[in-house]
């Protein structure tokens, strides 16, 4: 028996077909489609049919915005997907395939998934720092959900009062200041070579002064959502995950306090497995 994992985000589509003891079999990824609602199902099912085995058994969806897990309905999804708000997941899937399918909350299915690592562990958060950025918490064992499902909505979380305008409605959003559309607006806004959260992270290793700028600023907002989050939840962990998490060293150096921050281990699987398990 095989289980078929999929985890939507803002840029790209990441997929894995698990075996037994969730090994992974095979991995597929395709670029997010945003034109429409059909256009972002599109990009799921090119995924899906280039993963799904005769013998899959269930299919697990991880979507960016604020996932109702039972229903399997996207509530509520900022301009990153746009029509995504009102989208069955669960039903267009089940409709399609005709298999089992549960649909939750990306970084809610990227702590599973992480925490898949951690055996016994019942206070976390996990952080995703991707087009947008997405927040999860477990606290005593239980995922934190809200009436909208969305109570550890992290990345809109006001770091900066009266700041920058979000797609949320809201002002001053962490996502605004961490996530890689914000790092790759500034420096683009700075020179059109830093364009990228690569070439920034690359440019400032080498010494690039705006570059170092740029990632200044983002270690200044990164410890304030982590002292926000310290102090409401005091986690055991606090697992950072995403793109812009993939450089590691630089983000560690950045850091007030790291004797609570690992980072993800699961990589762009993350989503993909937690949705499954």
């Amino acid at each position: 028996m095989t289980k078929l994992g999929i985890d939507l985000g803002g840029t790209a589509v990441k997929g894995a077909l698990f075996g037994e003891n969730n090994q992974v079999i095979k991995e597929f990824s395709a670029p997010t489609r945003k034109e429409s609602r059909e256009a972002i199902f599109g990009s799921l099912f090119c995924v899906a049919d280039a993963l799904i085995a005769a013998d899959t058994a269930l299919i697990g969806v991880s979507s960016a915005g604020n996932i109702d897990p039972e229903r399997g309905i996207c509530v509520y999804a900022t301009d990153n997907l746009p029509g995504w708000t009102g989208a069955d997941i669960k039903g267009t899937f089940e409709a399609r395939y005709a298999l089992p399918c549960r649909a939750d909350n990306d970084a809610v299915c990227a702590l599973k998934g992480e925490l898949s690592l951690y055996p016994g562990v019942k206070d976390a958060t996990m952080l995703t720092f991707g087009t947008g950025v997405g927040g999860a918490s477990l606290v005593g064992g239980q995922i934190v959900r809200g009436k909208r499902f969305d109570a550890a909505r992290w990345g809109h979380l006001v770091l900066e009062p009266n700041g920058l305008s979000c797609n949320c409605g809201k002002r001053g959003c962490a996502e605004q200041y961490l996530s890689a559309t914000a790092l790759s607006g500034q420096g683009r806004k700075c020179d059109p070579a830093l364009a990228d959260c690569r070439t920034i992270f690359a440019r400032a290793a080498e010494g690039n002064g705006a570059a170092a700028e740029i990632l200044e600023r983002f270690g200044h907002y990164l410890n304030l959502l982590l002292d926000q989050i310290r102090t409401a939840l005091a986690p055991e962990y606090l697992i950072l995950g995403g793109g812009v998490a993939q450089s590691r060293e630089q983000i560690r150096a950045l850091l007030k306090k790291t004797d609570d921050v690992v980072f993800a281990r699961l990589g762009n699987l993350a989503g993909a497995m937690g949705a499954v398990l």
